[in-house]
């Protein structure tokens, strides 16, 4: 017999492994459907009752909380990174050219913003501190150092200041629409958008 030849992959297991991984899934869209309707905080019990099973069938899919945290938060800051080159795509097939850097970062921020505002919890569940979202943060600011002006100065350190001051600004934003509840006293997200770019901007060229 060939030593290369592999062993014929167990049909069982296999379906078994797609089985678990599907349900697995399901458990993680469940999970981001209850903090969009109750914010951040939803418990393991909340999440088995409203997948119809019990907390000991979520433990065989997720040690604990943190771990169900975890890997629904990358899950969803692929889906916002996804989501920030999607918008670059249509930016430049809609422009026909190259768009300058001040037209991507626009893309790039008016992207994120729409998102927070669109589910407050989901933002809120996804910006507490983890490796997820360390490594969202990383991967956006080089996507930014990407498309700055060629002689940029640090381009490394303007684009990581850039992307901690958008996110600690929308943050921001968010706390005072919270407050507001509802009054018109805060910035609409377009002018949050446009202030962001504007200030960022003048940053950059200053």
């Amino acid at each position: 017999m060939n030593a290369t030849t592999q062993a014929p992959v167990d049909g069982r297991s296999a379906r078994w492994a797609q089985h678990r991984e599907q349900r697995r899934a399901e458990l993680l869209d469940v999970a981001r459907h209850l903090i969009h309707e109750r914010g951040p905080d939803v418990t393991m019990e909340d999440i088995a009752a409203a997948s119809g099973t019990s907390k000991s069938i979520v433990y065989r899919y997720f040690e604990d909380k943190s771990h169900l945290q975890r890997d629904l938060g990358r899950s969803i800051l692929q889906a916002m990174h996804d989501k920030l080159l999607a918008e670059m795509r249509v930016l430049e097939e809609r422009m026909g050219r190259e768009p300058a850097p001040e037209e991507r970062i626009h893309a790039m921020i008016r992207a994120y913003v729409g998102t927070a505002q669109r589910s407050p919890g989901v933002y809120r569940f996804v910006t507490r501190p983890s490796d997820g979202l360390n490594h969202f943060l990383d991967s956006v600011t080089r996507i930014i150092t990407t498309f700055l002006p060629a002689g940029t100065p640090s381009p490394q350190i303007w684009a990581t200041g850039a992307v901690g001051f958008v996110e600690r600004a929308v943050d921001t934003w968010m706390n005072d629409l919270e407050a507001a509840d509802g009054a018109s006293t805060t910035l609409t997200s377009d002018q949050l958008v446009t202030r962001l770019v504007t200030w960022l901007m003048k940053g950059l060229h200053a």
